[in-house]
C-alpha cells in the first residue's frame, strides 16, 4: 500500500489500463488462490489511505423545477472552480466533478477539512453579492481509512462510500459533515463546535459530526 502526497496531477491512462486489466483477470478466473493474489496486486498499487472529500450543491430538483435546468448548470459553473481552487490551495486532487458533485482526495483530514471552510466562506462571500435565486450551497462529506486510488481518475473504498452518503444523503445545505474516524484525526482549531449524530443507512451505523456552516443573508 503506497502513501499518496496529494497533487492536482493530471489523467493518467497507464494506471486506469491496469487496473482495468487486473479486474478482467479477476473476474475471468473463479480460482480462490488466484483471485487472492490477483486482490494482493490491486492493493499494493493502488491502495493508499487518506481522507475522502465528497461535496452535492444544495436544492438540484427545487432549483431545476423552477428555474429551469439552465440556471442550475450556470450555478455549477459558479461553484466548481470555488470547489477545485480550495482542494488545490490544500494539497488535495479533484478526482472528478459529475453533474453538482465532486470528489476529491486528501492526505489527511484537516487539508479536507480546511479546504471545505474555504469553500463555504468562499460561498458566502458570493452568495451576497447574487440575488436569492442565484445563491449557491453545498453539503460536504469527508471520511477516513483505506481506498483504491487509481492516478488521480477515480478511488473505491469504503470511505468513498460512507463520504457520499454523507455529503449526497444525510448533509443538509452549508453542512460539513466528518465520521468519527475521521473526526479522531482532526487536530486543527476548529471556531465551531461539532454536533456529534448517528445515522443507520443500508444496515450499517454511521457515527459523524456536523459543522453547520450556514450564514444568514439579507
Amino acid at each position: 500500500m503506497h502513501n499518496h502526497t496529494g497533487s492536482t496531477t493530471s489523467s493518467d491512462p497507464d494506471a486506469l489500463a491496469m487496473f482495468d486489466q487486473l479486474l478482467a483477470n479477476y473476474s475471468a478466473t473463479s480460482d480462490i488462490v488466484e483471485r487472492s493474489r490477483i486482490d494482493d496486486d490491486v492493493w499494493e498499487r493502488f491502495g493508499t489511505q487518506g481522507a475522502v472529500f465528497i461535496s452535492d450543491m444544495s436544492g438540484f430538483s427545487r432549483s431545476t423545477r423552477a428555474l429551469g435546468i439552465c440556471h442550475f448548470l450556470a450555478q455549477i459553473r459558479r461553484v466548481r472552480p470555488i470547489v477545485g481552487q480550495a482542494v488545490a490551495d490544500h494539497g488535495g486532487t479533484l478526482i472528478k466533478c459529475e453533474t453538482d458533485n465532486c470528489y476529491a482526495y486528501f492526505p489527511v483530514v484537516d487539508s479536507a477539512l480546511a479546504a471545505s471552510l474555504d469553500i463555504n466562506a468562499e460561498l458566502a462571500e458570493m452568495n451576497l453579492q447574487l440575488d436569492s435565486n442565484d445563491r449557491a450551497f453545498v453539503s460536504i462529506g469527508i471520511d477516513f481509512g483505506k481506498l483504491l486510488l487509481i492516478g488521480s481518475d477515480e478511488y473505491y473504498g469504503d470511505p468513498v462510500n460512507t463520504a457520499s452518503k454523507l455529503g449526497e444523503d444525510l448533509a443538509a445545505r452549508s453542512e460539513i459533515l466528518l465520521t468519527q474516524r475521521a473526526m479522531d484525526r482532526v487536530s486543527m482549531s476548529v471556531d465551531r463546535d461539532a454536533d456529534p449524530r448517528r445515522e443507520r443507512i443500508s444496515g450499517i451505523d454511521i457515527d459523524y459530526v456536523c459543522f453547520d456552516m450556514a450564514v444568514r443573508l439579507p
